[in-house]
């Protein structure tokens, strides 16, 4: 308690009152250094909690969507088989394929949750990568639809499908255009030009 007194902080060139308002500043800056770490931690902690389950949740729904998958395909080839629905096959096929391609979807985001629990950081890339397959699965979906209804299309709807296809293949063009560029760029920044 000696060195706080006036007249020794005085002949030290202090001043009483800084001296004691830098002393409390000093615990109130440590108090805020550990709620601010208190709070960190727990924020933390919470985030990697949320990613966690919404990656399991990912993980389940990719399981579901697999087996719902198969499931589907395996009765309907079946029906297509015993009554002679052969012309259907190739529509079932497409379908089979748009569902699997739903899965590569949502794996897709659980690889990108995954990265960030490892990381904790995020990456534009996977979901480029999603946008490539959604606008692949749409458009063989609107080739299924096409050969379904065969010669019998109505003009507009051909029009629209067209137009469809074309927004489809355009998308898939930028994103394929976008991955490259990043590429490039991701390897220059890791050379240091």
């Amino acid at each position: 308690m000696d060195d706080n007194r006036p007249d020794i902080l005085e002949r030290e060139g202090k001043r009483p009152f800084l001296h004691q308002q830098n002393k409390h500043h000093k615990l109130n800056h440590d108090s805020d250094d550990f709620l601010a770490a208190f709070s960190s931690y727990w924020l933390e902690s919470a985030d990697t909690i949320i990613y966690a389950i919404v990656g399991t949740s990912f993980l389940l729904g990719a399981l579901c969507a697999l087996g719902y998958s198969f499931w589907v395909f395996g009765t309907e080839m079946i029906k297509a088989l015993t009554t002679n629905g052969i012309n259907d096959i190739a529509s079932i096929i497409i379908q089979f394929v748009s569902d699997l391609l739903l899965v590569l979807i949502i794996m897709e985001v659980l690889g990108t949750v995954l990265h960030y629990l490892k990381a904790h950081a995020t990456s534009l890339r996977p979901f480029l990568f999603i946008g490539i397959v959604s606008a692949t699965r749409s458009i063989l979906s609107i080739g299924a639809r096409l050969s379904i209804a065969g010669s019998h299309v109505d003009p507009a709807e051909f029009t629209r499908a067209m137009i469809e296809l074309g927004v489809s293949a355009a998308v898939v063009l930028a994103l394929g255009i976008t991955i490259k560029l990043l590429g490039k760029q991701l390897e220059d920044n890791a050379s240091g030009t």
